[in-house]
């Protein structure tokens, strides 16, 4: 018989499933489109007070707009939400969807980096945001399609991911003055997102939009509810780790106050990307301001790694994850600060333990979908052929996991970036690229480090 748990591929092949997440670990082994998890939808017809007095719907139901439901129908949508965040009503065309299918049951899962025992907060706050916003509806289809391209190998879907995303940036330029502002963030944040997995070589730089409706909303004194926190911490994320890639100064000043996608299990992992970003807003000071916050922040790391075990034993994914951003943010520090080149003793044992705290993370782990940077990070100090060996596997493995192309683009850039840093060391002794830069320079584009 059938097995009522676990993935919807396992439960249609009636096969025992181990439930890991984002994909199982029978479909990974098997090399199986993993479906994810949730319920298994029917389109039906919702039952409208007309339909319960048995008076037949309207022929083409099934495929009316979303932006003609009334408010009634949209009331009942969002009470439905509350209590199953994967719930897609049945009117909406066909194409659609088919997209939001595979971003409630597959997607949402592979950008989140919530643990299991949490409820996906992608799901939580967005789904339900859907059905009020087009632009957000539009961005969310593209970024669905575009994975569904990479899954199957079907060039039509990109070409889908393309209408959809030029829909959601139209859309979001006629309603960004007049809609709620946390409809207008989760929407570019959506673009952002699609933009860094997805496309190699779009420069744009949605985060200033971001930062734009943010301060509309009335600064972050205006953003208290529990949704409004999620897109803090999703933007706060973002804009961290873009500023790395850019080599700027962050747009937001959170300063690691708000946590990752505003769950309170990642305030500790907020916090170092605090650090981060402070690192990232000392590039191009003066020396004596840049020495004292260095020191603060080289303080503030040590502190925080000395108050647990050295071999990180008894640490959950969260705790090996934070530890490998902590060591990772050593390595960024000294680059800013004292521009060291490798092999350098401050900066390669940051990289061993490092690579070893995200070792220790299992590829199928959510955390995993927050390993680019500090693997990036590490991988690019490492001169050890193992150690290299170790960051080519794990990408390789994250992407049959995810089947992300970012993943496949890092790989390529971390390549690049090792023959051209031996070739340096082989005439010197000792390297002084910097990857970032190097990836700015040479490919036109940001290094994909979210």
């Amino acid at each position: 018989s059938r097995t009522r748990t676990g993935c919807l591929t396992c439960r249609e092949e009636g096969y025992k499933c181990d439930e890991q997440r984002p994909y199982c670990g029978r479909c990974v082994r098997l090399e199986k489109v993993c479906k994810g998890y949730g319920l298994v939808l029917k389109w039906q017809a919702c039952k409208t007070p007309r339909s319960l007095n048995n008076t037949p719907p309207a022929a083409g139901n099934d495929d009316i707009s979303l932006g003609s439901a009334t408010p009634h129908h949209q009331q009942d949508t969002e009470a439905v939400l509350a209590v199953n965040p994967s719930y897609i009503p049945p009117d909406i065309d066909p194409e659609t969807r088919r997209l939001l299918h595979h971003w409630t049951v597959t997607l949402a899962a592979v950008v989140s980096m919530a643990p299991t025992s949490n409820q996906n907060p992608f799901l939580v706050h967005l789904t339900p945001m859907l059905f009020r916003s087009a632009a957000l509806r539009f961005a969310i289809s593209a970024m669905a399609a575009s994975h569904l391209a990479v899954l199957h190998a079907d060039g039509s879907m990109e070409t889908t991911a393309s209408r959809h995303r030029l829909r959601a940036v139209s859309s979001l330029r006629q309603t960004i003055q007049t809609h709620d502002p946390e409809l207008s963030l989760a929407a570019i944040l959506m673009l952002q997102v699609s933009d860094r997995l997805f496309t190699a070589d779009n420069k744009v730089n949605h985060l200033s939009g971001a930062k734009a409706v943010i301060t509309q909303g009335g600064g972050l004194a205006g953003w208290a509810g529990s949704s409004a926190q999620f897109l803090l911490g999703v933007s706060f994320y973002h804009d961290v780790l873009s500023s790395v890639s850019r080599g700027t100064t962050p747009l937001l000043d959170l300063g690691g106050s708000v946590p990752s996608e505003g769950l309170p299990c990642m305030q500790e992992l907020a916090s170092v990307l605090g650090l981060v970003g402070t690192i990232s807003r000392m590039q191009g000071q003066a020396p004596e301001l840049d020495r004292s916050q260095a020191h603060a922040v080289e303080e503030a790391l040590e502190a925080s790694i000395m108050g647990t075990a050295g071999d990180g034993a008894g640490l959950d994914d969260i705790g090996h994850t934070t530890r490998a951003y902590r060591h990772a943010a050593f390595i960024y520090l000294y680059r800013v600060w004292l521009s060291s080149g490798a092999p350098h003793p401050s900066t390669a044992g940051h990289a061993e333990r490092c690579l070893y705290h995200l070792s220790h993370v299992p590829i199928t782990s959510p955390l995993a979908s927050a390993h680019a940077w500090p693997l990036w990070t590490a991988g690019c100090e490492s001169v050890d052929g193992r150690a290299r060996g170790f960051v080519r596997d794990r990408l390789d493995a994250m992407f049959s996991v995810r089947h992300l192309p970012s993943l496949r683009r890092m790989k390529d850039d971390m390549e690049e970036v090792w023959l051209t840093k031996d070739a340096q060391r082989s005439l010197t002794g000792m390297d002084d690229v910097d990857c970032v830069r190097f990836i700015l320079e040479n490919r036109q584009r940001e290094a994909d480090l979210a």
